[in-house]
């Protein structure tokens, strides 16, 4: 697993170093621009030749690419700056590593207060580009100059290597602050940013290269950054299964939903339960839909009648596949005061009551989150973490925000972000499929664990679906297939 920090907590990092470690903050930035410089210099390898535009801001990203600039002009590379803002509004290290550029004698183009030709000359000519111009004090949208210019840089025909983020990206929440950098590579110091890793700030970042740039160990684990990727599972995910044992020490589940005409929702939250390891899982539904589901797949049982019964003796209650109609409400509420773990998804989370009984998950993708909070999709989108967290503090659940790069977290506990998955996971049933796995898991593992790893084992057995097939034609059952190779995989 990986820190994955805010902007305030790098902030910290970089204080505490200089202060307390005796770091000059000229040191840390001559780190972090020698270290983009080494891999700018990497890519320029491979380029036909030509010169190098590093387009620098007048803050402390900008003071990196003045570094990088004299860096690559010193390794023999033709190297040229473009400065976005007047001269005199440069300061502090930035400030120090202008005048290194200017006594080495490599050419500043001032932007001071519009276009300027040059610049549209070095920017049509340059095979490779360096966005050096916003860093991760970015709060306002981008406007004027600066806008303008980067504007430029995307219409490029050149390769875009960014300092530490694209400049126009939120630092802590991906969003685009009114225009943004589009790079091939993001170079960023000492830890990821959160922007870096959640939409739409991963598009922008293109292939993203974390450097060392000086910064103690213990400086990182004294900030406490709380936001991990969720890429440290490694096999085996569950507990081994004793000799001497039977199918109830592996979970007896229920699963309630199924709806008439949404029979396949349960159906495949039945089947991934079963993949996933669960002992006995026992799918309560409609009368209607009981008659079409017996049978489909001899190892589920499938029954209908009351709720409350149906939960006595249960290990944990997955309800809301397929779930909808007058008797949704009532069925929830059964289930919440059961006694028995929760996973609520779909149709089971409109009907919540504010503050789950512990251990519950819900499972909400956007569009159901943004409804749980009153807010609209796009807000919601718009600072994922923050939705993570208010749902957390409305339900008291472990809460499994669903969605490219999905985020897990629980209350009082760290969040991850997980990475894995991709777009042709979008369809039909596949959600269905993941709170399967996580109602299975529950038995065994805590609930945040049985989340994340759920989580991670659901995108790569999509992985592997989309390998196999191509993303367009993955379809949800295709997940179930592939959780056998993922759960115990083995040599192919």
């Amino acid at each position: 697993m990986t820190a994955v920090v805010t902007a305030a907590q790098m902030r910290a990092m970089d204080q505490i170093t200089i202060e307390d470690a005796g770091i000059a903050g000229v040191v840390l930035m001559e780190n972090a621009g020698r270290g983009v410089a080494e891999l700018a210099r990497d890519v320029y390898a491979d380029l036909d030749g030509g010169p190098v535009a590093v387009v620098c801001g007048r803050g402390n990203n900008g003071g990196d690419g003045f570094v990088i600039a004299r860096c690559l002009s010193g390794w023999g590379i033709d190297t040229y700056c473009i400065l976005v803002g007047a001269r005199d509004g440069v300061g502090g290290d930035a400030l120090t590593q202008l005048d290194a550029v200017d006594m080495l004698g490599i050419d500043v183009i001032e932007l001071s207060e519009s276009w300027n030709k040059d610049a549209e000359a070095l920017l049509d000519a340059a095979p490779l580009i360096v966005d050096a111009i916003l860093g991760t004090g970015l709060e306002a949208e981008v406007r004027g100059l600066a806008r303008q210019v980067i504007d430029r840089i995307n219409q490029a025909e050149a390769m875009i290597v960014a300092v530490d983020l694209p400049s126009g990206i939120s630092s802590d929440t991906g969003w685009v602050m009114g225009r943004a950098v589009m790079a091939d590579l993001t170079v960023t110091f000492a830890l990821p940013k959160r922007g870096l890793l959640i939409h739409p700030g991963c598009d922008y970042a293109g292939e993203l290269a974390v450097i060392d740039i000086g910064i103690p160990p213990d400086v990182i684990e004294h900030v406490d950054p709380g936001v991990y990727t969720n890429d440290d599972l490694t096999p085996p995910y569950l507990p081994p299964r004793l000799q001497n044992t039977h199918k109830g020490q592996y979970g007896n589940l229920l699963i309630i939903g199924g709806s008439p005409g949404k029979t396949g929702a349960v159906l495949l939250a039945g089947m991934a339960a079963l993949r996933a390891g669960a002992g006995l899982v026992t799918i309560l539904t409609d009368e209607r839909s009981q008659a079409a589901l017996e049978g489909r797949v001899p190892e589920l049982m499938i029954q209908s009648g009351d709720v409350a019964a149906a939960c006595e003796g249960r290990d944990v209650i997955l309800i809301g596949p397929g779930l909808e109609g007058e008797g949704a409400k009532a069925a929830v509420a059964a289930a919440l005061n059961s006694g028995v773990p929760v996973v609520a998804d779909a149709g089971a989370l409109d009907h919540l009551d504010p503050e789950l009984p512990s251990p519950a998950v819900i499972t909400p993708h956007p569009g159901e989150a943004a409804r749980m909070l009153d807010v609209s999709t796009a807000k919601l989108q718009g600072n994922r973490f923050a939705g993570l967290a208010g749902l957390i503090e409305a339900t008291g659940a472990c809460v499994v925000l669903k969605g490219s790069k999905t985020l897990i977290a629980a209350p009082g506990d760290v969040a991850w972000i997980n990475r894995n998955g991709n777009p042709g996971m979008a369809t039909a049933g596949s959600g269905d499929v993941l709170a399967g796995i996580i109602a299975a898991f529950l038995p065994r593992l805590d609930v945040v664990d049985a989340s994340r790893t759920a989580v991670y084992l659901h995108g790569l057995a999509g992985d592997r679906a989309a390998q196999r097939l191509g993303q367009e034609s993955v379809i949800a059952s295709d997940l179930i297939a592939e959780l056998p190779h993922v759960l115990s995989p083995t040599e192919d």
